[in-house]
């Protein structure tokens, strides 16, 4: 992919969906200041991409924890695009991640209905606000990750349904079995010592999906351990 986003670039120095491109591939190695410039300079030649506002947001600054910029970015896209449910959800989920969750809401409820993320994208505000029993029925219709759903079990006091959702989790999610989900539910329950157990086990993931799920509010009782710190460095992340 690097190869062909230069070579477009060289063919025409003003294709800004090349730069992009070229800023996407720079960050998932970890080379920020490249792919940053990448990304600006996309910018620079289309400032209405949604599309590169969003892939900016998500692809570099929220791994870095540069959050508030996360979020104008975000902004910038949906003023460019304000019916785009891709943008929404985005925008919740960075929302979520500066702990703005009435926003967060307002976003997601503009999502299409038949968008599979809208439920995933309600829920998860829903229960940061503490609105568990509206949480939980929306999370449990999520056909994404089960650990959002395990973690509001576990939040809400639910443990026992929280403990079965990870024993049954084999047999229901057999293609979904990561690190991920587990660190959610460990998390929802309070388990500090298996969430980061579990969160070392996405290291093999990048430095771009690992550190923008570190942002995420459900992973808050690991912030600031020194064992986050290790794993970010691992992975190609700033502290």
């Amino acid at each position: 992919m690097q190869g062909m986003a230069e070579k477009a670039i060289e063919l025409d120095p003003l294709l800004a969906e090349a730069h992009a491109a070229l800023g996407m591939t720079y960050a998932r190695v970890g080379k920020w200041q490249q792919a940053e410039q990448r990304f600006r300079r996309a910018i620079e030649l289309d400032a209405s991409s949604s599309t590169t506002r969003t892939d900016f947001a998500g692809s570099l600054l929220l791994p870095l924890g540069r959050v508030d910029e996360a979020v104008r970015e975000m902004r910038a896209a949906e003023r460019a695009d304000p019916l785009s449910s891709a943008v929404h959800i985005y925008f919740g989920y960075v929302l979520l991640a500066a702990g703005r969750y009435e926003e967060a809401v307002q976003d997601c409820q503009q999502v299409s209905s038949d968008d599979p993320h809208k439920n995933e994208c309600l829920g998860r505000a829903r229960a940061h606000e503490g609105k568990f029993s509206d949480a939980i029925p929306l999370l449990a219709h999520s056909t994404n990750d089960w650990g959002f759903l395990a973690f509001a079990y576990g939040k809400a006091g639910r443990r026992a349904e929280a403990d079965k959702l990870m024993a049954d989790a084999p047999a229901l999610y057999p293609h979904n079995l990561g690190g991920f989900n587990y660190a959610m539910a460990f998390a929802g329950i309070g388990d500090k010592e298996q969430t980061l157990a579990q969160l070392e086990r996405m290291a093999n993931l990048g430095p771009v999906r690992l550190g923008r799920n570190l942002t995420y509010p459900e992973f808050a009782l690991v912030r600031g351990d020194p064992r986050v710190k290790a794993l970010r460095k691992k992975v190609g992340l700033p502290e």
